[in-house]
């Protein structure tokens, strides 16, 4: 979670109050955590300052150690003023990026808009199940078959008509080798053809010589033009707050200005396609 550096002063200092008054009731953080109905992970993650607690968290911990009246206000005092810091929940890093795009998948039924763009490779929602699993690399059998899981999910949210898509794939990214020359061959005829599979989706494509302001260096999704997420391994950040969320509204805007008419974006993808698979051929061949 992102924090405004007040915010994470006042929540190291939270942590470490709790955690001098859990030493001085002589409790260890299990017995501690199991007075105040957590788990001991939980309260080890407060106490050094990396979750921030509800304020009836904190209540719990206060009358479980056993603080006196001039701590127990000290504490509450700290967590009331991270509850009104809005720097300290408008950007959220959550762990497991399959488990949380799934979960964010979930929430779909209200979203009226994605927007999705990627410089580096082809976007979450239009890879081809080859592709997908060449560019997640060596996955366990559990994560290849959620992440297998997440992407028909996709795939089924792209067919429902109250749902809207715009994707951007970056010249760059189709150039760049992902698996083999079949597998991008298959990946670019796909991409070609997502428009008459799904008439609420748009595919276009910024050229190698676009001049996108400012600069896309990673990618991301925009869900009904108010919440941004971005995957960063190992995780998913989501960021909701409207002056958080406003730059990626203007990186769409530079996107649109850059690309390329969806017409001219289909023939360069089905030109991408065909290049692949005669490269495809030849690797047959010499192999």
């Amino acid at each position: 979670m992102a924090r405004s550096d007040d915010a994470q002063h006042d929540l190291d200092d939270l942590g470490a109050l709790l955690r001098v008054h859990r030493k001085k009731a002589q409790l260890t953080g299990t017995e501690a955590a199991r007075r105040a109905g957590f788990t001991q992970s939980k309260l080890s993650k407060i106490e050094n300052g990396v979750l921030l607690p509800s304020p009836q968290d904190v209540r719990l911990l206060t009358t479980s150690l056993d603080m006196d009246p001039d701590a127990t206000a000290h504490a509450l005092e700290l967590i009331d003023r991270l509850q009104d810091d809005s720097a300290a929940r408008r950007i959220v890093v959550r762990r497991g990026a399959l488990t949380e795009h799934a979960a964010l998948l979930a929430k779909f039924s209200e979203a009226g808009w994605v927007v999705a763009a990627d410089p580096a490779v082809v976007p979450d929602w239009l890879r081809t199940r080859e592709y997908l699993l060449a560019a997640a690399g060596p996955l366990s059998e559990r994560n290849m078959r959620a992440a297998t899981a997440l992407q028909r999910k996709r795939r089924r949210l792209m067919a429902t008509s109250s749902l809207r898509f715009e994707f951007f794939v970056f010249e760059q990214a189709m150039r760049t080798h992902v698996g083999s020359a079949r597998i991008m061959s298959e990946q670019m005829l796909d991409l070609a053809t997502v428009g008459e599979r799904h008439p609420d989706a748009v595919v276009r494509v910024i050229p190698r010589e676009a001049g996108v302001t400012p600069a896309l260096l990673h990618g991301f999704e925009i869900h009904d033009d108010r919440q941004v997420v971005l995957t960063l391994m190992p995780g998913v950040v989501v960021i909701t707050s409207e002056d958080d969320v406003q730059p990626f509204r203007r990186m769409v805007d530079s996107l649109r200005a850059c690309a390329l008419s969806e017409d001219a974006s289909r023939r360069c993808l089905r030109r991408f396609g065909l290049a692949y698979r005669s490269n495809a051929l030849t690797e047959k061949f010499a192999s």
